[in-house]
């Protein structure tokens, strides 16, 4: 239960980063804060997967998903770095005034939202396992890939991966961009856990 509630937190803090444009920043560098507070939590809670990694034989899904978890866990590490040194409001001492730290800082970012959906894909496999069973999944993927598809673009999701935007475009309001990003993230899970499967 415990692991639900901080992986739930962990989700919607993470979306809730892409709709700064919206908050003020202040809050935007505290929910950042809290994000590495609760992913030290997600890590504490999930030690025994951490013990398990030298152990055992490695097939290429098992390293497939060692690979995006590490490149998750590096890349969120990354953009909370460049993160800090760009803070303005709550951690000013770490602040060296360079323009580069802002923009590594939303490249890793939005770097994240795309190894963030791949980690819910491959991770999340008896969850997928369960509403596939369900015939109205079909339906479910294809509302959830037309509208992932439709946000990528509207929101200039390339660009920004790319360090050409700025950390968000003014889309609609708070809980339409909170969707849209919802969506990329959902989207890309699932084509990530349709691709894992077909690993042995």
């Amino acid at each position: 239960m415990k692991k639900i509630v901080v992986d739930i937190l962990l989700f919607i803090l993470m979306l809730l980063e892409f709709s700064s444009i919206y908050l003020p920043p202040e809050i935007h560098e505290i929910i950042g804060i809290l994000l590495v507070v609760l992913v030290i939590i997600h890590l504490i809670l999930n030690r025994k997967y951490l013990k398990s990694i030298p152990k055992g034989k490695y097939n290429l899904k098992r390293m497939v998903m060692l690979v995006i978890n590490v490149a998750f866990m590096v890349v969120f590490i990354l953009t909370c770095i460049f993160g800090m040194l760009s803070s303005q409001y709550t951690l000013t001492f770490m602040n060296i005034g360079n323009l580069t730290t802002i923009y590594l800082h939303k490249i890793f970012a939005y770097l994240g939202v795309i190894l963030l959906g791949l980690h819910l894909g491959i991770n999340l496999t008896p969850m997928f396992n369960k509403l596939n069973k369900r015939k109205i999944s079909y339906a479910l993927y294809l509302i959830i890939i037309v509208c992932g598809i439709y946000s990528f673009f509207k929101v200039d999701f390339l660009n920004h991966l790319l360090g050409n935007s700025g950390f968000s475009l003014v889309t609609g309001n708070i809980i339409i961009n909170f969707l849209e990003y919802l969506s990329i993230i959902l989207m890309i899970s699932i084509f990530a856990n349709i691709i894992f499967k077909k690993l042995d």
